[in-house]
């Protein structure tokens, strides 16, 4: 979840960032994008707040836009409310997936087998 400058929280999926390094200098095209990012921003915070938590905002890279067209990474506001089924999880995957999230299945899955052993183990010797 990202927080914008109100305080108010929203959704922000990063997909891939490319040819960022700290020595970088924005282009003219970087500065657009960025402006237009700060009024996406912006257009969201004036939302009344119970819209607002519909909304998510959605980063592609040229490669997931159509065409794979050249350029940085386009952002998109989605209201969530009218996405179908798959579409929704998706998103929520998308969400989720970190490494974080990975580290707890991976652990959740290990203690579920212990218990499964200790459990045998316990009715073999009762």
């Amino acid at each position: 979840m990202a927080a914008a400058s109100n305080g108010s929280e929203y959704f922000e999926f990063e997909t891939e960032v490319v040819g960022e390094t700290p020595f970088h200098r924005p282009s003219n095209a970087e500065s657009v994008q960025l402006d237009e990012e700060e009024l996406m921003w912006e257009a969201l915070s004036r939302l009344p707040s119970v819209k607002r938590g519909n909304f998510a905002i959605l980063k592609r890279t040229p490669s997931e836009r159509h065409g794979g067209e050249t350029g940085g990474s386009e952002s998109e506001t989605i209201d969530v409310t009218k996405l179908d089924r798959t579409r929704r999880e998706l998103l929520v995957k998308k969400a989720l997936a970190t490494n974080d999230q990975d580290n707890f299945r991976l652990l959740s899955a290990i203690k579920e087998r212990l218990d499964r052993y200790r459990s045998r183990f316990h009715a073999n010797f009762v």
